[in-house]
């Protein structure tokens, strides 16, 4: 279990944003922006939506009623009432936030039901005892607020007093309340202060809580109602344990559980293992914290295809912090500012200890250990109420670096140092309209590759192949130009040969690479005539229109295509530079190679890509 115990050491090691309120930035458009809140939370403590707010005095009475927007709550839980569900829920409430029917006495007179007085009392008598232990606990703002909650809660109308502040409309009568849409609500308790500080976002009462639970589950353990043992996920021993854990980890599958063994009459551990506990222990803090970090890291910086999560992260000397191979991340940031001053991009070696040079500084700027782990990991929830890992893997961040080193090596083709994202190549190998299942499937095909043999798959080569030599299917230029670069990138890693360097290499004479070289000519040509002309906006040059004829039989179709370049070769400013490069092309391939005429491979991409950059990289320079 050595990445539940990664997730507690991260929520060790960040102990000091516990409770505190941060933000994400989603950049959804140009110029738009979302923000997600995210916190970490204590252990016995739950993410409860409560849509009311109970205002109160210091000595408990009411002080006004309010909807509130901000319904994510940090409320303090046991473990029956973090997991509860069924038909014996009522009888299991939270010790002070919860739903109306535990927290108001009058509930169950405005509602008709005499079982909810039941949950009332039973709500009551496991605040008293929380009470009990903050008389002798030292702080005493806690203890106060913490008296005055108590004292309305049990003295006081509920109800009555959220009907009188309006809270349900203009209802009246018994039964309009109990139609209402906030009467079956979650209510939210806070005590006015001179501070004006929240209960409910201050640590002291987190804090709290979480000493008195603590001694409330050793006094459970010591008289057997809770189990003693040895926790698989740190290796702790004489720990409480549980078989219940936190739910609620993942956004789209609230009910999902990561652990759970609550099935004994199928096949969960059945076959196996009589009993759950032969198959792990697990402590409950180590459980609570491990979900918790799991929960905090997922929301700050996991991203999310269909209903694959993935994460990356790496504890430093300051933060846990985002080093996911998905997305962007920190050292890339750095590391593309930095590499777009560097001239030297002669070999794939050279762009790669470059690129090593600038990560390794990149991470000593920020504290980071070189030695330090970093962390990788897919989750998955195929069916409702469950999620797993399905992918795991922990390297040292030396190790990161030159994984990604080599990698950016061996795909350079021109010299623009740009460090794509994972769903935007899978968008280039199978269109804007590919469904989620194959696009989360593809993105964990190219981590693992990456971060493994670095050989690209066949499958995705063929498929990004045959859509870069067709441009007519694309909508705009652009688009096709980004996908034949992704395909020229993918390809130059799958040969990776030394003759095919980052940037266009006259001296190699690869009979696809040529043809490659060809095409790109007649099409930069054409293209730079078509732009000057009047009434021709828009449209395709004969190298795009015969792509996919020329990639089949490239002779064939070189002799329509050159015929039709006649024209615009007479009227460009480049006729000399084209007509000599198409000669000494043309003269490198083996007039006598019997196989001239066959289809191209994917060096023909790589071809084409770096002799169009070449071609207005030189353009450029010269002016």
């Amino acid at each position: 279990m050595s990445w539940l115990s990664e997730f507690v050491d991260v929520y060790n090691q960040n102990e000091k944003n516990l409770g505190k309120t941060n933000y994400r930035v989603y950049h959804l458009k140009k110029d738009v922006e979302a923000k997600k809140a995210f916190q970490m939370l204590p252990i016995s403590h739950i993410f409860f939506n409560c849509q009311l707010q109970i205002d109160l005095k210091m000595d408990g009475s009411f002080a006004g009623a309010s909807v509130v927007d901000d319904q994510r709550t940090i409320v303090p839980a046991t473990i029956e009432s973090s997991t509860r569900s069924g038909s014996g829920a009522y009888l299991v409430p939270n010790p002070i936030d919860d739903k109306l029917q535990y927290v108001a006495r009058d509930f169950s007179d405005w509602s008709g039901e005499e079982k909810f007085a039941e949950s009332h009392n039973k709500y009551l008598e496991q605040f008293k005892d929380y009470l009990d232990f903050l008389e002798d606990y030292g702080d005493q703002d806690v203890y106060q607020t913490i008296w005055a909650i108590f004292h309305y809660v049990s003295e006081g109308d509920i109800i009555q007093d959220l009907q009188a502040n309006k809270i349900f409309g203009d209802a009246v009568t018994k039964k309009d309340v109990a139609k209402n849409k906030y009467f079956n609500s979650s209510v939210r308790f806070n005590v006015r202060n001179s501070e004006n500080i929240k209960r409910f976002e201050d640590r002291r009462f987190f804090d709290a809580w979480i000493r008195y639970y603590q001694q409330v589950l050793k006094d459970s353990a010591s008289c057997g109602e809770l189990n003693v043992g040895t926790d698989y996920i740190t290796g702790a021993q004489n720990v409480i344990l549980t078989n219940k854990h936190p739910k609620g980890i993942l956004d789209n599958a609230a009910n999902a559980k990561l652990i759970s063994a609550n099935d004994s009459t199928n096949f969960t551990f059945k076959g196996r293992f009589l009993t759950a506990d032969e198959a792990a222990t697990i402590g409950y803090e180590a459980s609570q914290k491990a979900h918790a970090a799991m929960k905090w890291l997922l929301t700050k910086q996991g991203f999310k295809i269909g209903n694959r999560y993935y994460l990356a992260w790496e504890v430093n000397g300051k933060d846990t912090t985002d080093l996911s191979i998905v997305n962007q991340n920190p050292l890339f940031a750095l590391a593309q500012k930095q590499l777009a001053e560097k001239s030297e991009i002669n070999t794939n070696e050279n762009i790669a200890e470059n690129l090593r040079k600038v990560l390794i500084d990149g991470a000593k700027e920020d504290n980071y250990s070189l030695q330090g782990a970093v962390h990788l990991i897919e989750l998955e929830s195929p069916v409702n109420g469950r999620f797993g890992v399905v992918y795991y893997q922990s390297m040292s961040l030396q190790q990161y670096i030159n994984k990604f080193s080599a990698w950016y090596g061996k795909i350079a083709v021109d010299d623009r140092q740009s460090f794509f994202g994972l769903k935007r190549v899978c968008y280039d190998i199978y269109g804007d309209k590919v469904d989620d299942k194959r696009l989360a499937a593809t993105v964990s095909q190219l981590a693992h590759m990456i971060l493994g043999s670095q050989i690209v798959p066949w499958s995705l080569l063929s498929a990004i192949y045959n859509r870069a030599i067709r441009p007519a299917s694309f909508d705009d230029n652009k688009s096709w130009h980004r996908v034949v670069r992704t395909a020229a990138k993918l390809f130059k890693a799958y040969y990776d040969e030394g003759e095919i360097k980052p940037m266009l290499n006259d001296n190699y004479h690869d009979r696809s690479y040529s043809f490659g070289r060809l095409l790109a000519i007649a099409d930069v040509i054409e293209e730079g005539v078509l732009q000057k002309s009047e009434n021709n906006e828009g449209r395709v040059t004969n190298a795009k229109r015969y792509m996919s004829s020329f990639a089949q039989r490239p002779l064939d179709t070189w002799k329509i295509i050159y015929t039709n370049l006649q024209p615009y070769l007479r009227k460009s400013d480049y006729s000399f530079k084209a007509s000599k490069l198409i000669d000494e092309i043309f003269a490198s391939l083996d007039a006598e190679d019997k196989h001239l005429n066959d289809p191209l491979n994917g060096k023909f991409l790589i071809g084409y890509s770096q002799q169009r950059n070449n071609w207005y990289q030189k353009k450029t320079t010269s002016k």
